[in-house]
């Protein structure tokens, strides 16, 4: 019976079998390195195409009115009047009538107030009397020279003192006048500045100074009307007599007038550096008020009188393009730049009329030849 060494069978258990040896998988192996080097290519084929995207500013085609389209100069005022008076009474008295309100319609040489007279109608009877007994001195002194009871010297003094009696009764007649106040011309009442009871004054309430005097109300001729714009004066050369213009009230911004330049007033602001002009309505309505703020376009010719309806779209004239002398924009739609080609119309202040080929609103590549893009052409608006 045969034993087993013990130390030599624990060391057998320690023998590497090279023939068990697990084989590797060479075709996994190469299948993910190609799949990485394809994964890697087709990364850096994502970033060259995304560095490839062109960055580019844009503009928009602006739909404008006619007016706006052909406007070479604005400018801001306000509607005043040309003739406008403060009424004011040449004396000093209390209100004791007044026949008008704001916004009444008056003729010329209507009565619009009353004053006092009592003090009036006093001096004129004593100026009355005083002309009488005057008058019935000369003819004594008259009859008396006739007789040879008196001398030329005397009749002389008796002339001069019915002459001065005389002109003192003219003179309270017309203070009598200057207790009624009536329109000088036609007009409309903007502005009560009395009250019935109130003491009125040349200069204002007694004792006081008043920036209208003491006017008792405020007439103006509406038909004279205008709009007082002030214009730079780097920019006067370019206006002309006669130089149509639209004209937009604050109050009615939906609303265009049309008139033209009335009058450059001959003298300059030197601390803001600009020039008055009176720009005239051709269209007046009701709507127009003294005071009223407006804003004045100086257009290059007379617009129609559908300017607010008719339309037109305009672009910056950088944003045109040749290509294969074809004229053109680029839009930028869906992040790429497409050419249209359009029908340019005339160009004012750098602004180019569309007469085909887009609609307004459009994004518009802003310096196409200066970007360099071409047609369909991955871009990426500046900003956004």
């Amino acid at each position: 019976m045969s034993m087993e060494n013990p130390v030599a069978s624990d060391l057998s258990a320690l023998r590497i079998h090279r023939d068990r040896e697990p084989k590797r998988p060479v075709g996994m192996l190469i299948f993910f390195a190609i799949l990485a080097v394809l994964i890697g290519a087709g990364i850096y084929v994502a970033a060259s195409g995304a560095l490839s995207v062109k960055t580019v500013e844009t503009v928009s085609a602006s739909v404008v009115t006619e007016g706006q389209a052909e406007t070479i100069l604005s400018a801001t005022g306000y509607v005043e009047a040309d003739t406008k008076a403060d009424l004011s009474p040449k004396i000093t008295s209390k209100v004791t009538a007044l026949y008008v309100t704001e916004g009444d319609t008056v003729k010329k040489g209507q009565l619009l107030a009353r004053l006092d007279r009592t003090d009036i109608d006093a001096q004129l009877a004593d100026a009355k009397a005083a002309w009488v007994n005057a008058d019935a001195e000369l003819e004594r002194q008259r009859a008396l020279l006739k007789a040879g009871l008196a001398s030329q010297s005397a009749v002389d003094a008796a002339v001069a003192a019915e002459a001065s009696t005389r002109a003192k009764v003219r003179y309270v007649e017309a203070q009598q006048d200057y207790a009624e106040i009536r329109a000088p011309f036609t007009g409309r009442v903007i502005a009560k500045r009395a009250h019935v009871g109130e003491a009125v004054s040349p200069y204002g309430a007694p004792g006081q100074g008043s920036a209208t005097g003491g006017a008792i109300v405020t007439l103006v001729d509406f038909s004279s009307l205008y709009v007082g714009a002030d214009v730079n004066e780097s920019n006067l050369g370019r206006l002309k007599p006669d130089q149509p213009a639209e004209v937009v009230l604050d109050a009615y911004p939906d609303h265009t007038y049309h008139g033209h330049l009335l009058q450059i007033i001959p003298t300059a602001d030197r601390a803001k550096g600009t020039v008055k002009v009176k720009v005239a309505f051709e269209d007046p309505d009701a709507k127009i008020l003294p005071e009223m703020s407006a804003r004045v376009n100086f257009t290059a010719k007379k617009t129609t009188g559908e300017a607010a309806a008719k339309t037109r779209v305009t672009i910056p004239k950088s944003a045109v393009a040749a290509v294969d002398g074809r004229s053109g924009v680029y839009l930028v739609a869906g992040g790429r730049a497409l050419f249209r080609e359009i029908e340019a119309g005339a160009e004012n202040s750098g602004q180019l009329e569309v007469r085909s080929g887009l609609q307004g609103g459009e994004r518009l590549v802003a310096e196409p030849a200066k970007a360099g893009v071409k047609n369909g052409e991955k871009v990426k608006v500046k900003g956004d």
